[in-house]
Formats: structure tokens, sequence, C-alpha cells
């Protein structure tokens, strides 16, 4: 009897050893098609301690059409392209922002103010931003953050 309770303790030891030396995480690789969590490494805009300046923002379609936004200290630049090689259409327009709220002034008068709506600070989703003109209708698509 004293004999078969050894056995039996050593036995759960040796078992219990192989299994917790299966779940070392640094030894971990990641499966094709794995997903984890992107985790948003970007300066939280919702904080006021952030500006737009130097921030890019992007919408890009399967069929090459790419709608870029990007911000310098006091101006942006909107550009759509239809694919790599084709019609490039670029806007210059002067900012305004206090989150979540960006308005741009275009630089030439025929084009029309454009409001934006930022949403930033989520852990594990990048920051998007929405805008529409003076009608509050949608003006581009959804714009992501990537800068």
């Amino acid at each position: 009897m004293r004999k078969e309770k050894r056995f039996l303790m050593v036995l759960i030891l040796v078992t219990g050893g192989v299994c917790f030396s299966g779940c070392d995480k640094d030894n971990e690789e990641d499966l094709p098609g794995a997903s984890r969590p992107d985790y948003n490494m970007l300066s939280d805009l919702s904080k006021g301690e952030s500006s737009l300046y130097l921030t890019e923002w992007e919408w890009i379609n399967t069929s090459g059409v790419t709608m870029k936004l990007s911000f310098d200290r006091q101006e942006c630049t909107y550009t759509y392209q239809e694919n790599t090689a084709g019609n490039k259409t670029t806007i210059k327009y002067t900012y305004n922002f206090t989150y979540p709220t960006v308005v741009l002034t275009p630089e030439k008068e025929d084009e029309s103010v454009i409001t934006g709506t930022i949403v930033s600070g989520r852990i594990t989703q990048a920051d998007e931003a929405t805008f529409v003109n003076a009608q509050e209708k949608p003006v581009w698509k959804k714009l992501t953050r990537k800068k």
C-alpha cells in the first residue's frame, strides 16, 4: 500500500510537470491565421494633449481607390486617387481641431467647409474619422489613422 501511494504521488508530479512545461508563452509561435489584438500604439487624441500635427489618415478599397488626409502644423492635404497610375485629386485645407471635432476650411472658395468627428483612445482599434459637409451629408469614406 505504501509503494502504491509513492508511485501515485510521483506519477501526479511527473504528469503536472509535463502539462505545465507545455504552456510556456515564450516559446509559443503564432499559427497561420491566428488572431491577436492589434493594439493602437498611436497617441491618444481624446486626452487633449496631442494635436493632429503629422498624423495621416486613409481609406483604401480593393479596387485601388485611395483617400488620404495628411496634417501639417496649420494645414492638411486631402488626396483622392483612383489607382496607383490613375487620376489624382488634391485639395488643401486649413484646420481647427478641438477633440473630437476637426473643421477643415478649403483654400479655394468654391469648395465647402468639412467637419470631421474623430474617435480615439480605443486600445485595440485604430482611430477613425468621419466627415460631413455643411448640410450634414457624408463627404468621404470613414478614414483610419495610420500615423
